[in-house]
């Protein structure tokens, strides 16, 4: 019975994380320029604390910077942490199957192709193959993170004991 809500959990988890993804998606380029350059603002501010002195071409050019920086960070980390729950998720309805870190990381990484082709429908927006390899990449390190999780704090057959190595 305790399998049962850790199967709940991971799957919701994984589907928000994807109804996420998308909305983010949906925005139109206006909006989404909005949503990240307010936490880019607070960045630039907090990095180089004269930011609202500087000229206006070198704030300007400073900000767009900052901006594809956090943007670049938010996919990543988006991804990261599809990545991470598409791992648990399945190991939580595929316990012990092999190969089931390929299976979330070939998940997530169509998922963020998927994002890329639907943002070519939204107005403004593009899809960008650059972002598709930093998705898959969040996703990988997502999937690492789970696996090793997996290994050490949920696989029974590991013993807490450090494994001595037999010679000869």
């Amino acid at each position: 019975m305790q399998r049962g809500w850790v199967r709940a959990v991971t799957t919701l988890t994984t589907v928000l994380i994807m109804a996420v993804i998308f909305l983010f998606s949906m925005q139109p380029a206006v909006d989404s320029d909005r949503t990240s350059g307010v936490i880019s603002l607070q960045v630039a501010r907090l990095i180089r604390p004269e930011f609202d002195s500087l000229p206006e071409d070198e704030k300007t050019d400073y900000f767009n910077r900052v901006q594809t920086v956090v943007r670049k960070c938010a996919h990543f980390l988006e991804y990261w942490a599809l990545g991470l729950s598409l791992r648990l998720c399945l190991e939580s309805w595929l316990f012990r199957r092999r190969r089931l870190g390929w299976a979330a990381w070939l998940g997530g990484a169509a998922w963020a192709v998927i994002d890329e082709i639907h943002q070519t429908i939204v107005d403004g927006r593009a899809g960008q193959l650059p972002d598709v390899a930093l998705d898959g990449f969040g996703v990988l390190c997502g999937v690492l993170l789970g696996t090793w999780l997996i290994l050490r704090f949920m696989d029974p057959g590991r013993s807490s004991k450090p494994r001595r190595r037999k010679d000869g």
